[in-house]
C-alpha cells in the first residue's frame, strides 16, 4: 500500500514539475524569435535569379538583367565571385563563397554586393571630383587591360579625357576579401589640371538586421583608432542633404550588417561623410 502511495506521489510531483516548467519557460525564457527576412536574398543565386521585385513605388529590376547591361571585368578568388562594372567603375556585384544565407545544404552564397537598379543595391565607386569637368563621371565606360581580377593579376582601368589626360584605377584583390584600389592620373599634355581623389560606398535601404547594446549594425566609422557608434541610419537620415562631415583624421568608414562588413580604407589622412539620398543611389 504503500509502495502504491508513493508511486502515485512521484507521477503527481513529476506531472508539476513538466506543467511548471513549462509554464515558467514560456514565461520568462521566450523562445528564440523567427529570423528577421531579408526579403528576396534568400532567393537569389549566382546563375539562378529572381524576377523583377517592387518596392514601395519603385520598381527593381532582375539582377540578372541588370549585370548584363554594362561591359564587366569578372571577379575570381577562392572567396569572391562577381564582376566590377566598367561604366562608372563601380564594384557591384560580390558574393561571399564561404558563407551561405542559412545552414540549409543547398543554400547560396551570401550577396555581399548588388548593383545599382536591383533589389538591395549596395556598391562601392572611385572618382575625381574637377571644377573644369576634365575628370570621368558615373555614366563613363572605362577601358579594361584584362577581362578578370584574380589575385596575383591585377586589371588597370583607364579613361581618356578629350584633352589627352588618362585617370586610372589600378585594382588588385588577395585570396580573401581585400581590394587594392591605385588612383592615378597620367597627364602628358602639359597643361596643368585639378583634380581630387575620393571613393564611396552606397547602400539602398537598411539592414535587415538590428543593432543591439553589442552589435552596432548601419553606418560606422573608425577615425584615428576610434569608433563612432553615435551615427546610425535615423541620424544620417535626420542630418538632411548635408549629411554628417567628419573632422580630417585616419581610419575608415563603411556599413556593417550583423555578420558582414563593406567599408573603405583610405591611406592617411581623409575627410568622410555620410549623407542620405532619397533616390537610393
Amino acid at each position: 500500500m504503500n509502495e502504491s502511495k508513493n508511486l502515485i506521489l512521484a507521477v503527481v510531483l513529476s506531472a508539476l514539475v513538466l506543467l511548471g516548467w513549462t509554464f515558467l519557460s514560456d514565461r520568462f525564457v521566450p523562445a528564440n524569435p523567427p529570423p528577421a527576412k531579408v526579403e528576396d536574398k534568400a532567393k537569389t543565386s549566382p546563375k539562378g535569379q529572381p524576377g523583377s521585385v517592387a518596392t514601395g513605388a519603385t520598381q527593381v529590376r532582375n539582377r540578372a538583367v541588370v549585370l548584363a547591361d554594362t561591359p564587366r571585368v569578372r571577379i575570381e578568388t577562392p572567396s569572391l565571385r562577381g564582376s566590377i562594372n566598367l561604366k562608372g567603375a563601380r564594384i557591384d556585384d560580390l558574393w561571399l563563397l564561404k558563407h551561405r544565407i542559412s545552414i540549409k545544404g543547398d543554400s547560396p552564397p551570401v550577396p555581399l554586393l548588388s548593383p545599382q537598379g536591383s533589389h538591395a543595391a549596395s556598391f562601392v565607386g572611385f572618382g575625381w571630383n574637377s571644377p573644369n569637368g576634365a575628370a570621368p563621371n558615373n555614366d563613363t565606360v572605362w577601358k579594361a587591360s584584362a577581362p578578370v581580377l584574380s589575385p596575383g593579376k591585377p586589371v588597370t582601368l583607364s579613361w581618356t579625357n578629350p584633352a589627352g589626360q588618362t585617370f586610372q584605377l589600378i585594382v588588385s584583390i588577395d585570396d580573401l576579401y581585400l581590394f587594392n584600389v591605385d588612383q592615378r592620373v597620367v597627364n602628358p599634355t602639359g597643361q596643368p589640371i585639378e583634380v581630387q581623389p575620393y571613393s564611396y560606398a552606397s547602400r539602398a535601404g537598411r539592414s535587415a538586421d538590428a543593432s543591439t547594446t553589442t552589435v552596432h549594425i548601419g553606418p560606422i566609422s573608425v577615425r584615428d583608432g576610434k569608433a563612432d557608434y553615435k551615427v546610425d541610419w535615423k541620424t544620417v537620415r535626420e542630418a538632411g542633404p548635408n549629411g554628417i562631415a567628419f573632422d580630417p583624421s585616419k581610419g575608415w568608414i563603411g556599413f556593417t550588417d550583423k555578420y558582414w562588413l563593406a567599408a573603405l580604407a583610405a591611406q592617411g589622412t581623409t575627410r568622410d561623410s555620410f549623407r542620405h539620398s532619397d533616390s537610393g543611389s
